[in-house]
């Protein structure tokens, strides 16, 4: 009589083991890269956001000035660090130390009062449409 063989053997398995290891060492570079690509876009709606509250303080002032404004907006991932005068202004959004954003490529976010869209401590050769999305 002939016995049936049931189930897998060792080799099997460790060959399926290898397989998933490599699969995930393959994709999770760019699953967290699509990660912070989504918390790049969270920040940025945010910056943009506090300098509309900007705009409309200044233009609802009776001295048309930015200064006096109350801005309290930040995330698990970066702190927004405004710098505020008469007629100008300048939001930087920086990386939260520890944070999963810490050591970002794309460095801090910033937003002044003409619109301009910029990076602090990005790495070499990034642009702004790179990490802004626009």
């Amino acid at each position: 009589m002939r016995r049936s063989n049931r189930g897998f053997t060792l080799i099997e398995i460790m060959i399926v083991i290898a397989i998933i290891g490599i699969v995930i060492t393959i994709g999770y570079p760019s699953l967290t890269e699509y990660v912070k690509k989504g918390r790049r876009a969270e920040v940025a709606g945010l910056l943009s956001e506090q300098a509309q509250i900007l705009e409309r303080f200044y233009s609802n002032s009776k001295t048309n000035v930015y200064t006096g404004a109350t801005l309290s907006a930040s995330n698990d991932y970066y702190t927004l660090v405004p710098t505020l005068t008469d007629q100008t202004y300048k939001l930087t959004a920086k990386r939260k130390v520890g944070s999963a954003m810490a050591a970002d490529k794309c460095g801090d976010f910033t937003i002044t009062n003409t619109g301009a869209r910029g990076m602090e401590n990005a790495a070499a050769g990034l642009t702004t449409k790179d990490c802004w999305g626009r």
